[in-house]
């Protein structure tokens, strides 16, 4: 006769399992309503948005929000998104790279300094980037980088405090006899970390792609105060212009908003397995 189990391991009573259940329920409705909302309020027309009380379900459905939202008073929309989508490419690949062999250097290679340095490295996350935007935009004019791209792309190819670490965490829970097989088969550092390492680190460079790749195609504030070219700001700032000095066109705000957010929420949908994965893995080991 196998013995009892203890009562932490035991299966929830019924009334636990409503409970958690209801609770994920109430949780998901409270995430997920907001985007409904506003995918609704970009089919409605101006007139519809301020109804009372207000529809749920708009009637009838203006799909032509969407194609004036792209045209509206001659704003380059189009360009916009494609903007951010390079803008997002170039950043998150500087992203990735660099942070990666950050992260290498922290939990593969043995030096003196470096658990010192990785606590300053996590020390630096508790500077909110808004402190730091005066004198960066200071340096960035006396490098003639304002109005380009370069301020919102070259920062990251020096890594993030965030990814090396979740990377790091990562890399700490293979085991480091493969790196020693492989280096005793004649491989180098670079060899080890692209063909042993890098295989099985695809979850979390997974996630930190989803992460940076969100992180860039919604930063505002950076673009914003580096860039005053209509033709080189992101979709980001883009959507500000829908704001006039008298009336700001809502349903066309909403429209354009729903066209910027859909393929971040595409990728996370498509990429959400390995984002969970990766982020639980990564508290392993320390």
């Amino acid at each position: 006769m196998s013995p009892a189990r203890p009562a932490a391991l035991q299966r929830p009573s019924y009334i636990g399992r409503f409970f958690i259940g209801g609770s994920v329920v109430l949780l998901t409705l409270a995430y997920t309503f907001p985007m409904f909302w506003a995918l609704s309020n970009s089919l409605k027309s101006y007139e519809n948005l301020f109804s009372y009380p207000p529809t749920i379900f708009p009637q009838p459905l203006q799909w032509s929000n969407y194609s004036e939202a792209m045209t509206y008073q001659g704003f380059p929309f189009a360009r916009f998104l494609l903007n951010t989508a390079q803008i997002a490419l170039f950043s998150v690949t500087g992203t990735l790279v660099s942070s990666t062999l950050v992260a290498y250097s922290l939990a593969r290679i043995r030096w003196r300094g470096r658990n010192l340095l990785l606590t300053f490295i996590i020390l630096t996350m508790i500077i909110p980037g808004e402190v730091t935007i005066t004198p960066r935009f200071m340096l960035f004019n006396r490098w003639g980088w304002i109005d380009t791209w370069l301020p919102l792309i070259v920062p990251n190819f020096f890594g993030s405090a965030f990814y090396i670490f979740l990377i790091r965490q990562y890399m700490m829970t293979i085991p480091i006899a493969m790196d020693e097989s492989a280096i005793i088969d004649g491989a180098n550092r670079l060899q080890t970390l692209v063909y042993v390492l890098l295989p099985q680190c695809r979850v979390i460079l997974i996630s930190v792609v989803v992460l940076a790749l969100q992180d860039e195609w919604n930063a505002y504030l950076e673009p914003l105060i580096f860039i005053n070219n209509m033709q080189l700001v992101p979709a980001s700032v883009g959507l500000s212009y829908y704001s006039g000095m008298y009336q700001t066109q809502w349903h066309l705000v909403f429209a354009a908003s729903t066209i910027v957010s859909a393929p971040i929420i595409l990728l996370f949908i498509l990429a959400q397995r390995y984002f969970v994965q990766g982020i639980v893995v990564t508290g392993v080991k320390g």
